[in-house]
């Protein structure tokens, strides 16, 4: 395993690394590395497989071939990733709510209420994208190549979807928390189910239903596992592996029958009660027999199904009153291989703290909230102890998880709530590493509530400069909400200190 130093920033994620290599695990970092040089007409979004006549790619350089057999040019195909990269996130969170509750799955959205502040309201209402319905995701115009001159109006229809992401969001929020999953931290004195994907809401209730007998089951949900950055690491800790339809992680089954954990499929053709069975069954017969994999972790954080941030509203209203701290940085996201796992996110976490904002982590980055408070203590422990003595007086913490993205709708009304339109503390939403199209998706529902997103990957569709232009300027004007991402990633120093001159000039706003 080469340059591991360059994978991850914690020298705990190197050891379960490392431990994993010397067991002869192929892990995501040597898969990817076999990848390269990666492919320069992809990182610029330059390349299009929209028909079965490509692919098809475009010089960059304005060389032939400068279209593409359809015709489409440069412009065209890079906004047509844009715009289908958030289309497949917002169908991805509709599918889920569709699993989640299948009871619900034909009913309209219900209205965004506390989400929308009523400056945001006024604003989109008067562009006419309020109000948002389910049918409008068949309505968005930019369904194949658009002629440039629709370039503007596709930001329209990419801050609509935004909204009905947002709305999906909630409807699976609501859904997921009957479902109590990941409600213990995962340790070797249990017996461990990981489960990759989603399994159908009857699945989940007869899988509780069996882990309320007397052994202790813990139910880990493959986007919330305590992996350090990749499901395969936690592999090596667990009993079963449970897949659903929807999983993702491919790599994780083939690396399980090395460790000698079963993996299950999530039979439709089988009634819930008797996977469920199985899956208790399999994991038993494991966990008597189990030699833990080297480097193996046996100690995470347990995840509640409502975090307490959630259920602070007016701890947080009289902190922010008192000026004990002075905005909030919401970071979401999942670790990226394409850079060394959490550096970003936690120069993000220091200069934030540093500021006085309170920072909040969700999604598998808020997984992590226990070791990337740990490390913060350690490279920050004066700052972080005096930032957290002040805060104590109100019952809050400078580092909080908020849960999964089907928390935003919740957590942005909770902000909304903080005081009047001109008194709220400034609130910037950060994605410092990421890879699914549904986060992609969830950035896109903060630009069109009209916070400021600060991406830090590099996204492929700057290979059109009228676009770049028209994301990072025409959008802010359309819902107040600026996109801070570019076709040159910069350094994780340089974007924190754009973070808190965010925050500084939210406050003096």
């Amino acid at each position: 395993m080469d340059r591991i130093h360059k994978k991850t920033v914690l020298p705990e994620t190197s050891t379960l690394i490392l431990g994993a290599h010397d067991a002869g695990a192929e892990l995501l970092w040597d898969r990817y590395e076999q990848q390269l040089p990666l492919c320069g007409f992809t990182s610029n979004g330059l390349n299009c497989r929209k028909c079965f006549q490509g692919p098809c790619r475009i010089n960059p350089f304005g060389d032939e071939p400068s279209r593409g057999i359809c015709g489409a040019d440069r412009d065209q195909i890079v906004m047509e990733s844009l715009f289908q990269a958030t289309l497949d996130g917002v169908l991805e969170s509709a599918r889920m709510a569709a699993l989640l509750a299948p009871g619900e799955a034909g009913h309209e959205l219900p209205e965004l209420g506390a989400a929308l502040s009523p400056a945001a309201s006024a604003r989109l209402s008067q562009a006419g994208l309020l109000p948002v319905k389910k049918a409008d995701l068949f309505a968005v115009q930019n369904s194949y190549f658009s002629h440039k001159s629709y370039l503007a109006s596709t930001l329209g229809d990419l801050t609509r979807l935004g909204l009905i992401n947002l709305d999906l969001l909630a409807q699976a929020g609501t859904a997921a928390a009957r479902q109590q999953t990941n409600s213990f931290p995962l340790g070797t004195d249990a017996i461990n189910v990981l489960i990759l994907g989603h399994p159908p809401f009857a699945l989940s209730h007869a899988l509780e239903a069996e882990r309320s007998g007397e052994k202790r089951i813990n139910l880990i949900a493959g986007g919330a596992a305590p992996d350090h950055g990749s499901p395969e690491l936690v592999l090596g800790a667990v009993d079963v592996l449970l897949v659903a339809a929807d999983a993702a992680w491919p790599a994780v089954e083939p690396l399980a029958k090395r460790y000698g954990v079963p993996a299950l499929i999530a039979d439709p053709k089988r009634t819930a009660r008797e996977v469920a069975a199985e899956v208790i069954d399999q994991a038993c017969r494991h966990a008597q027999t189990a030699a833990r994999p080297a480097g193996s972790s046996s100690a995470a954080a347990p995840a509640s199904a409502r975090p307490a941030i959630l259920e602070q509203k007016e701890a947080l209203r009289a902190g922010f009153a008192a000026g004990r701290f002075t905005g909030a940085v919401v970071i979401l996201g999942e670790a990226n291989v394409k850079q060394s796992f959490f550096e970003r996110t936690l120069a993000l976490m220091e200069a934030a703290l540093g500021a006085r904002a309170l920072v909040l982590l969700g999604g598998e980055l808020g997984s992590q909230t226990p070791l990337l408070t740990t490390e913060i203590e350690r490279r920050k422990s004066g700052l972080l102890s005096t930032f957290a003595a002040e805060l104590r007086t109100d019952g809050l913490a400078p580092i909080s998880c908020f849960g999964s993205a089907f928390e935003i709708p919740q957590l942005v009304g909770l902000l909304n709530g903080l005081g009047e339109e001109r008194q709220r503390p400034p609130v910037v939403a950060a994605l410092p590493e990421f890879f699914r199209s549904s986060t992609w998706a969830s950035a896109v529902s903060f630009l069109a509530l009209g916070y400021p997103v600060q991406i830090g990957v590099r996204l492929p569709f700057w290979g059109s400069p009228p676009l770049l232009e028209t994301i990072t300027r025409e959008w802010q004007r359309l819902t107040d909400g600026r996109l801070l991402a570019g076709p040159s990633l910069p350094s994780p120093a340089a974007q924190a200190d754009e973070l808190v001159g965010l925050l500084k000039a939210g406050s003096a706003d």
